[in-house]
């Protein structure tokens, strides 16, 4: 009996002083991996931090995963932006274009996200044609955003400017995903 007991507690023991080096070696593994698919992206150092937090949970080898992933994140950004504009800036004419602009942008992200969530393997040259338009829309509108801007003055409008230009960022890394996805043809 106390043999069982000294076997079962050193059968515990074991596993407990192994996981941690599993669990090292497992998040080293996606850690690896993220950098390799971010090395792919205009502005890499973005694509890992703001991916990092996901990535655990997003399938290694799934490019339409990642690609559903980074739309997700520049569309959670342009959102913020937008309810920022709104209850911020609202009726100011230096902001109205860009709150336009931001709102626009943030529904192309979502019908882009609902075909990547939704995708039909029978239907992938027309949903990639549509996906690449919309993400495509969304950068130009931040841009837009971006260049009206470009003629006020203060703060304000410099920190929206850093705001819009971060979504931008997000979106330009979330289109080279998609783009990535288009050209594997791949619904994984």
């Amino acid at each position: 009996m106390a043999s069982n007991s000294i076997i079962s507690f050193l059968l515990i023991s074991s596993l407990l002083v192994s996981f941690p080096s599993f669990h090292a070696r497992n998040t080293s593994d996606y850690h690896f991996y993220l950098r390799r698919a971010c090395n792919d992206t205009p502005h890499r150092n973005l694509c890992t931090r703001s991916l990092a937090p996901f990535s655990r949970n997003t399938p290694m080898g799934s490019p339409r995963e990642w690609a559903h992933l980074a739309v997700m994140v520049a569309m959670s950004e342009y959102r913020r932006i937008s309810i920022y504009l709104v209850k911020k800036h609202q009726g100011s004419p230096a902001f109205t274009d860009c709150t336009e602009c931001m709102r626009d942008a943030t529904v192309q992200l979502q019908s882009s996200e609902y075909e990547l969530k939704n995708f039909d393997r029978t239907k992938f040259e027309l949903q990639m044609n549509d996906i690449e338009t919309w993400v495509s829309a969304a950068l130009t509108d931040a841009n837009t955003c971006i260049d009206g801007l470009m003629y006020y003055k203060g703060d304000q409008v410099g920190a929206v400017k850093h705001r819009v230009l971060k979504a931008a960022h997000l979106c330009s890394n979330a289109l080279a995903f998609v783009n990535k996805l288009a050209s594997s043809k791949s619904t994984n």
